[in-house]
């Protein structure tokens, strides 16, 4: 069976059409749903591209794998594998599959995806390939084709430090057709792999890997004002205070200059960022029309996913970072697998996106490896397993380093943060998690549950949080004597 694996770049879970959003336009990805499983809760391994694409490649948690951070952050440690890990398309290869990577890679230092056995064009870093003055040769000689120039933007939108300088931009208007964004660039690539490998007649894994719709939102017309017209209301948890949070999460509101943004900003945010995430279902749909042209379309897996979440608005924040909230810690996950009879349905099981490692190996006919974290998916999809609605997550920081450990269940979530202020939510009472519970007497029994989980979780992993957290919270709770 052939695979297609689409993975999309910092998405939340709620701006997909078949998960719920009435005004957001993704007719490809909500057929996919139709005529697969959409699973209702997927969560990252960590919310943060290189550590959670790292973990989809190897099956690994980023506290064994050791990438757990991204390059661009700035410190040198946790950056690059601590050794050299089996990863899904070796053992695809070995199994007989043509491999391709397309699109954003930003895995490591220095790691390229022939490192790993992948056919595909190398884009360094974050890899972004239309950035000012450092456009990709691949991505340049495109355009060339096309008869374009670099690529050239307008209308930009940027945040504001508080000292009035201008911050990142968050939005621009590419001036070019959509045959010159980003997006179609890497359908055309995807396309190519398919017909290549259809005149071969060689099974093939394919993954598809877009930039977006992580900001900034680069895109032309019609998507830029695709949803101009469109009224959102503030998120439920807009109205954040801050009250009784980390002073690390008001920090990151000057960080990206967003200190300052109201709804009126939020607003124009969203609609980008939901005309990104159009212009890339478009593309989705370029692509199962030529599976279907070649009839490969019933010989081909899909799995639509994400590498981690984003706020984009949420709790007044943007982007990722050091605020474990259900925003960047959920992501859409979509399978569908010719074969499997249960098109159109919804999965209930709590699971990760880097079960797609071991899925993947499943899928080909191989045998995974049992040291891995995660498991295949097939058993789940069967019906012969059930998992536990419980979730475990790790974050080493983002800009700046910091230390967090999560665990959730479906009644209330437990953040450990290192030396900032920890957090208890009600998921229940609080479901957009505004009032943090952490000193509340009232939750001094379900607060005690989390945390004994949390602390075997560490302890079953090696994480080497776990002398420092039984030290100072668990210490605090039960008088325990060192």
């Amino acid at each position: 069976m052939n695979i297609l694996f689409i993975q999309t770049d910092q998405q939340r879970r709620d701006f997909v059409g078949c998960y719920g959003n009435s005004c957001i336009k993704t007719p490809h990805i909500d057929e996919l749903a139709r005529e697969g499983v959409l699973f209702e809760n997927c969560f990252t391994t960590i919310p943060i591209c290189a550590a959670a694409r790292a973990s989809i490649l190897t099956g690994l948690r980023p506290v064994h794998h050791g990438i757990v951070r991204n390059l661009e952050s700035g410190s040198v440690d946790g950056r690059d594998f601590l050794c050299r890990f089996p990863n899904f398309a070796d053992e695809l290869h070995q199994l007989g599959y043509s491999v391709h990577h397309i699109g954003k890679w930003h895995i490591g230092t220095d790691l390229r995806p022939e490192d790993c056995g992948l056919n595909g064009v190398y884009y360094p870093g974050y890899g972004y390939p239309g950035e000012v003055n450092n456009v990709h040769p691949h991505y340049e000689a495109y355009l060339s084709h096309l008869g374009h120039g670099p690529l050239t933007t307008t209308d930009r939108f940027c945040g504001k430090f508080p000292n009035g300088n201008d911050a990142g931009v968050f939005i621009a208007r590419q001036d070019q057709a959509p045959e010159a964004s980003i997006p179609y660039y890497l359908a055309e690539q995807t396309i190519a792999a398919i017909n290549e490998q259809s005149k071969k007649k060689q099974d093939f894994f394919i993954s598809i890997n877009f930039w977006g719709p992580h900001a900034p939102y680069i895109i032309p017309e019609p998507y830029f004002s695709m949803y101009d017209d469109c009224v959102l209301p503030p998120w439920p948890n807009f109205e954040e205070t801050f009250e009784n949070k980390p002073a690390i999460q008001t920090d990151y509101l000057a960080y990206f200059g967003i200190q300052d943004f109201t709804w009126v900003e939020w607003q124009r945010m969203v609609r980008a960022c939901y005309g990104y995430t159009t212009l890339i279902d478009d593309q989705i749909g370029r692509i199962i029309r030529v599976l279907m042209d070649l009839d490969l379309y019933h010989d081909t897996a899909i799995f639509f996913t994400s590498d981690h979440g984003g706020m984009v608005g949420a709790h007044r924040l943007c982007d990722k970072g050091p605020f474990l909230y259900d925003e960047i810690l959920r992501v859409p996950f979509i399978a569908r697998i010719p074969g499997h009879d249960a098109g159109g349905s919804h999965n209930g099981n709590w699971i990760y996106n880097y079960d797609l490692m071991p899925t993947f190996i499943d899928l080909a006919g191989g045998s995974s490896d049992s040291s891995l974290d995660a498991s295949s998916l097939l058993p789940v999809l069967g019906g012969a397993v059930s998992r536990s609605p419980v979730m475990f997550a790790e974050f080493h920081g983002h800009q700046v380093p910091t230390s967090q450990r999560v665990v959730c269940t479906e009644t209330h979530k437990y953040i450990f943060n290192g030396s900032h202020l920890d957090e208890l939510y009600d998921l229940e009472r609080d479901p957009y998690e505004l009032s943090n519970r952490i000193n509340d007497p009232g939750y001094a029994i379900v607060l005690r549950e989390l945390k004994e989980q949390l602390l075997q979780y560490t302890r079953e992993n090696g994480d080497l949080i776990e002398r420092y957290y039984t030290r100072t919270r668990l210490g605090r709770i039960w008088k325990i004597e060192f």
